[in-house]
Parts: structure tokens; sequence; C-alpha cells
């Protein structure tokens, strides 16, 4: 399985540069291309923790077999299932062969009737195109501040004499209420 966006944000799609050197105290612009790489690093952190996408985008979700599925990182909408034939060619799923909808708040796909001429055990073999909205808002934009902030002050893995910490604490208190998790 492999779930992919098709666009990502840049860091400036959610903070400007100029917002961040004035909340990192920088005023010259030597540093700016590390700042901006900084940034987008702290959005794909954060994006990833919580689940979370910040940009409207669509999406593709890859598998081998067509099986019901739970949809990650809070997808809004489908827009297509295809899947490779006896013949190998794709083909559009009728709408009427399966179900999409949420449960509980996420998004499952369901199978009505699965085709007698799929490929099974075929690499993306199966494909699911969807939509996505931005899930962005103020909280979680101080919280990439804060990260970038924290990267830019911290440039090594680890320094020496000093404890070390997957992500600052201040942080993770804004971003846990934003954190989809899925109990199965």
């Amino acid at each position: 399985m492999k779930f992919i966006y098709t666009a990502q944000p840049t860091g400036t799609d959610i903070v400007s540069l100029v917002d961040l050197k004035q909340f990192l105290r920088v005023d010259s612009a030597d540093e700016d291309a590390t700042i901006l790489a900084l940034l987008d690093a702290a959005i794909r952190s954060i994006q990833d923790y919580t689940g979370l996408h910040f940009k409207a985008t669509t999406w593709l979700y890859s598998m081998q077999y067509m099986t019901n599925v739970t949809m990650p990182y809070g997808v809004s909408t489908i827009t297509g299932v295809s899947y490779f034939n006896t013949a190998g060619v794709s083909t559009v799923l009728n709408t009427d062969d399966y179900y999409w909808g949420f449960e509980n708040g996420i998004m499952r796909v369901k199978y009505l009737n699965i085709p007698s001429d799929i490929i099974d055990n075929k690499i993306d073999a199966v494909n699911i195109i969807g939509t996505v909205v931005n899930q962005i808002n103020p909280a979680l934009t101080h919280a990439v501040k804060m990260l970038a902030a924290h990267f830019y002050e911290n440039r090594r893995a680890a320094v020496v004499g000093a404890s070390t910490s997957v992500m600052p604490l201040g942080i993770e208190a804004i971003i846990n209420p934003y954190r989809l998790i899925y109990l199965k």
C-alpha cells in the first residue's frame, strides 16, 4: 500500500518568510534558504505527527488487493476507484460497486461487488483517488513556527551535554489535540 498526495504544501503556504523571520528575530537575508528548508521540515513533521494535511489537494492510495480499507490522513472525498483487469487494462470501478463514507469520523471504503476480472497481488492493482481539504488552523500554524524555531536553534542531531527529546513539550501540547489516532 502507498498513499501519495499530488501536492505538498510549501512552508510559505502556511507561514510567510517575513512572519517566521520576525518570530525567529532574524533581520538579515543570509539564511533565508535555510529558514525555508526548516519551515518545510516543520510542516512535514507536524503533518506526519497529526495525520492532517495543510493544503487542499488530491491524493492517490494504491494497494495490491481490493479489500475494505480505512483511509489515512483525514481524507475528505473519494472521486474514483480503478483496478487492473486480467488483460492488464486500467478499469474504472462503477460507483454502485463500492461505498465510501465516514464511520466515527474516519473514512472507510467498502466494496459491494468485487469484479471477477481483477488481477490480485499486483503492485498498484487497485487505485483509489480523492481529495483532502486544508486542515491548518491558528494553533497548528503557531506550532509550525515553534518547531521551525526549534530546528533553527538546534541544527545538529544531538548536542553534547544537553538532554535530548523527540519534540519540544510546548509544541506537542499544542498539536496533540489535533492528532488523528486510529484504533483497530
